[in-house]
C-alpha cells in the first residue's frame, strides 16, 4: 500500500515562465494487523538512493518486478519527521516568504494518508505534516523582524460532490464553488478563522476533523468518506508592502 504526496511550490521564476514545480513522493506503510492475520506478504521494495519502487507479482518467479521512479521514496522504517524536513519544509518556508504552496495526499482507503498528514503525538517523530506546518509557520513569525503576520485558517469537505464548511456554524449547509477573474477559484461563504498560536490551529483542525463524514471499511473503521482541504492563509506586511500567500495541506 502506498501513499503519494504531491507538493507544488509556485516560485516567482516559475510563475514568470508560466510553469510550476511539482514533486511526487511515495511512502510505504507497514502491514496492518488485518493483513498480518491473513498472512499477507510485502511485495514492494525500494531503492532509497535512486528514489525507485519495485513491485513484485506474487508467484511470478520469472517475471521482473515493475519499476517506478519518484522524486522521493520513504519506506516503512522512515518517519514523518524525515519526510517533512526533506519535502515539506522547503515548501512551507516558501509560504512564509510569500509564495503559495500545496501538499496533496493521495491514496486508497487505509493507505496512510491521515497518518502522514495528521500523525500521532507519540512518538514525536511521527507527528503529521499539518501540525508540523503549524509549528514551522509560527516559529518563522516569531523570528521575523519588522514584519507583521495575519494568519487565518479554513477547512472544507467535498462529499458526494457537495462542499461543506467543517468550521462553519452550519456544517450541513451546501456551499458553492465560484471563480473570480483575478483571484481565481474560491468557495463562497467559506468561513475564515484568525489564529494566533499553534494551539489555536490544533483546536480548529480537531473541531473540523470531528465534523468529517466517516464510514466503516474493512481497511479502516474511521475512514473518511470525503476529500478535505485545510488551508492556512498568511497576510504578510513588511515595510509598507502587503503580501498574501497560503498553504493547503
Amino acid at each position: 500500500k502506498m501513499l503519494r504526496l504531491l507538493s507544488k511550490e509556485e516560485k516567482m521564476v516559475n510563475v514568470e515562465m508560466g510553469s510550476e514545480s511539482v514533486k511526487v513522493v511515495v511512502r510505504c506503510r507497514p502491514l496492518n494487523d488485518r493483513e498480518k492475520a491473513l498472512s499477507s506478504k510485502m511485495v514492494l521494495s525500494m531503492d532509497l538512493q535512486r528514489c525507485q519502487c519495485f513491485i513484485e507479482k506474487p508467484g511470478a518467479v520469472d517475471e521482473p518486478p515493475k519499476q517506478f521512479t519518484f522524486d522521493g521514496t520513504y519506506y516503512i522504517d522512515q518517519t514523518t519527521e524525515q519526510m517533512y524536513n526533506e519535502i515539506a519544509y522547503p515548501l512551507v518556508e516558501g509560504v512564509t516568504e510569500g509564495y503559495n504552496g500545496t501538499i496533496f495526499a493521495y491514496g486508497q482507503t487505509g493507505s496512510g494518508k491521515s497518518f502522514t498528514m495528521q500523525g500521532v503525538t507519540e512518538p514525536a517523530a511521527q507527528k503529521g505534516v499539518i501540525p508540523r506546518a503549524f509549528e514551522h509557520i509560527f516559529e518563522s513569525i516569531q523570528c521575523a523582524e519588522n514584519t507583521k503576520f495575519l494568519v487565518r485558517a479554513s477547512y472544507l469537505e467535498i462529499y458526494n460532490e457537495e462542499i461543506r464548511d467543517l468550521l462553519g456554524s452550519d456544517t450541513k449547509q451546501r456551499l458553492e464553488l465560484k471563480e473570480h477573474p483575478e483571484s481565481g477559484v474560491y468557495v463562497r461563504d467559506l468561513s475564515m478563522h484568525t489564529v494566533h498560536s499553534v494551539g489555536q490551529c490544533e483546536r480548529i483542525i480537531e473541531q473540523g476533523w470531528r465534523n468529517r463524514a466517516v464510514g466503516y471499511t474493512l481497511m479502516n473503521k474511521d475512514s473518511s468518506r470525503s476529500h478535505s482541504i485545510f488551508t492556512i492563509h498568511l497576510e504578510i506586511c513588511s515595510t509598507g508592502e502587503h503580501t498574501y500567500s497560503y498553504i493547503t495541506p
